[in-house]
Protein backbone atom coordinates (compact mmCIF):
# COMPACT_ATOMS: atom_id res chain seq x y z
CA UNK A 1 0.00 0.00 0.00
CA UNK A 2 2.70 2.57 0.72
CA UNK A 3 4.28 2.27 -2.56
CA UNK A 4 1.35 3.77 -4.31
CA UNK A 5 1.65 7.36 -1.95
CA UNK A 6 4.31 9.53 -3.32
CA UNK A 7 7.29 10.56 -1.01
CA UNK A 8 6.45 13.94 1.05
CA UNK A 9 9.68 15.45 -1.05
CA UNK A 10 7.57 14.47 -4.06
CA UNK A 11 4.72 16.50 -2.64
CA UNK A 12 6.07 19.20 -1.61
CA UNK A 13 7.87 19.50 -5.56
CA UNK A 14 4.98 19.48 -6.67
CA UNK A 15 3.07 21.51 -4.60
CA UNK A 16 5.59 24.53 -4.89
CA UNK A 17 5.42 24.20 -8.71
CA UNK A 18 1.77 24.33 -8.39
CA UNK A 19 1.70 27.44 -6.37
CA UNK A 20 4.29 28.77 -8.37
CA UNK A 21 3.38 28.31 -11.58
CA UNK A 22 -0.39 28.02 -11.58
CA UNK A 23 -1.96 29.96 -8.02
CA UNK A 24 0.54 33.37 -7.88
CA UNK A 25 0.34 33.80 -10.99
CA UNK A 26 -3.53 33.50 -11.19
CA UNK A 27 -3.98 35.88 -7.94
CA UNK A 28 -1.47 38.64 -9.68
CA UNK A 29 -3.62 38.92 -12.90
CA UNK A 30 -6.87 38.68 -11.01
CA UNK A 31 -5.80 41.20 -8.66
CA UNK A 32 -4.99 43.45 -11.96
CA UNK A 33 -8.77 42.33 -13.34
CA UNK A 34 -10.44 42.94 -10.01
CA UNK A 35 -8.24 44.60 -7.35
CA UNK A 36 -10.97 45.28 -4.83
CA UNK A 37 -11.76 41.72 -4.55
CA UNK A 38 -8.13 39.78 -5.00
CA UNK A 39 -5.18 42.51 -4.76
CA UNK A 40 -5.18 42.15 -0.30
CA UNK A 41 -4.84 38.46 -0.72
CA UNK A 42 -2.28 38.28 -3.70
CA UNK A 43 -0.27 41.03 -1.56
CA UNK A 44 -0.59 38.86 1.09
CA UNK A 45 0.45 35.45 -0.46
CA UNK A 46 3.48 37.78 -2.17
CA UNK A 47 4.63 39.20 1.92
CA UNK A 48 4.57 35.46 2.76
CA UNK A 49 6.19 34.08 0.45
CA UNK A 50 8.91 36.32 0.67
CA UNK A 51 9.44 36.08 3.95
CA UNK A 52 9.83 32.29 3.97
CA UNK A 53 12.43 32.70 1.05
CA UNK A 54 14.32 35.17 3.39
CA UNK A 55 14.05 32.88 6.45
CA UNK A 56 15.45 29.96 3.59
CA UNK A 57 18.33 32.06 2.45
CA UNK A 58 19.32 33.28 6.26
CA UNK A 59 19.36 29.56 6.95
CA UNK A 60 21.88 28.85 4.49
CA UNK A 61 24.22 31.42 5.40
CA UNK A 62 23.68 30.10 9.02
CA UNK A 63 24.75 26.75 8.11
CA UNK A 64 27.98 27.56 5.77
CA UNK A 65 29.10 30.41 8.49
CA UNK A 66 28.80 27.24 11.25
CA UNK A 67 31.13 25.01 8.65
CA UNK A 68 28.08 22.91 7.30
CA UNK A 69 27.54 21.82 4.34
CA UNK A 70 24.51 23.26 2.59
Amino acid sequence: MKKDLASPSKLKKESITEINDNLVSYMNTMAKVDPTTYEATAKTMAELIDKNNELVKRRKKTKVADGELV
